[in-house]
């Protein structure tokens, strides 16, 4: 290759790293914006339920409209890896929506954090992966940081809010991991590939999730009285701000998240993706900040004080990123 060529290889590489933190970025803000999103659903009274099965199959069916079905679809979604990324993913984003209704985006996004220590302790149990030092001080900067912003949740609200939190940590660590030894995932080496992938999986498990949710309602209909917590009114699938907001933001934001981190990943790598992901609940306090100086939630008044444990937060788990562990 001539000097000029490598030049213009090396103009083509620098490009589209810059254009991969730029998509970085902009997946901080859309995951920043959907959790402003789900505080704003639950100020509506939108049901979690039928909120996260509309966002969810929204955005499967939207990731299929780009990518196709494939003629291995059966094969995909019948993978055991395929229904516990699934399952993680409808319980990650209805533990969230809960959380959210609990603290604010921003307190919650940080809480979020704890899945980094989390997917670090399963990697070392399950997996047998070494943890470095550095590592093991990142994951308890996190957790450091976490602690008092559970500890300002009221006490009549501690309690959920931590169990909130821990499944949480423990939903996004599981879907990690299912994604990582998913085999078609693995084998996937094109973007449209990984989210028609995504795509099956998730339409698959929701699909299931509210066909369940369905037998749930008409079994409480009957008179089991012990499912109805798993069984939304059937009203709620027809509440106008759930509809719109899911169906229409819910969706436009999971579906772009799905391609921003995708396209991210490929162009400057996990451990950068991470990086710019650490810094989530900053984003996530600026945009509930605004969202609360609209009126469209309710949330504490800007405290210099949140902004400790999130810087905190965010060290962590850079220092847990540099460590070299591309895993969370």
């Amino acid at each position: 290759m001539t000097r000029q060529g490598r030049n213009a290889a090396r103009g083509s590489a620098g490009d589209g790293a810059a254009v991969g933190w730029i998509e970085a970025a902009a997946f901080v803000i859309a995951v920043s914006m959907l959790n402003v999103l789900y505080a704003y659903a639950v100020a509506k009274g939108a049901n979690v339920i039928v909120f996260v099965l509309y966002a969810l199959i929204g955005a499967s069916v939207a990731m299929l409209a780009t990518s196709g079905l494939g003629s291995d679809a059966l094969a995909v979604v019948t993978t055991r890896q395929s229904w516990i990324y699934g399952a993680a993913s409808v319980g990650l984003e209805a533990v969230y929506f809960l959380l959210v209704g609990l603290i604010s985006p921003a307190e919650a996004s940080l809480t979020a954090r704890l899945s980094v220590p989390a997917s670090l302790f399963i990697g070392w149990w399950l997996f047998k992966a070494r943890i470095l030092p550095r590592q093991m001080a990142g994951g308890a900067i996190v957790i450091a940081a976490v602690v008092p912003v559970l500890a300002w949740v009221p006490s009549e609200r501690r309690t959920t809010a931590v169990v909130l939190g821990v499944l949480c940590a423990l939903a996004v660590a599981i879907k990690t991991f299912a994604s990582e030894f998913h085999p078609w995932n693995r084998r996937a080496e094109s973007l449209r590939e990984k989210v028609r992938v995504t795509g099956l999986v998730v339409l698959a498990t929701t699909t299931l999730t509210l066909i369940a949710t369905g037998v749930a309602m008409l079994m409480v209909a009957a008179g089991v009285d012990s499912l109805i917590a798993l069984a939304p009114p059937a009203h709620a699938f027809a509440h106008g701000p759930t509809i719109v907001l899911a169906l229409v933001f819910g969706t436009a934001i999971l579906t772009a998240m799905t391609f921003l981190q995708f396209s991210s990943v490929v162009k400057i790598g996990t451990a950068n993706f991470l990086a710019m992901s650490a810094f989530a609940p900053l984003t996530a306090y600026a945009l509930q900040t605004l969202a609360a100086s609209a009126g469209l939630i309710m949330v504490p008044a800007f405290d210099v004080a949140m902004l400790g444990p999130i810087a905190l937060g965010i060290f962590g788990v850079l220092l847990i990123v540099r460590s070299g562990n591309g895993r969370h």
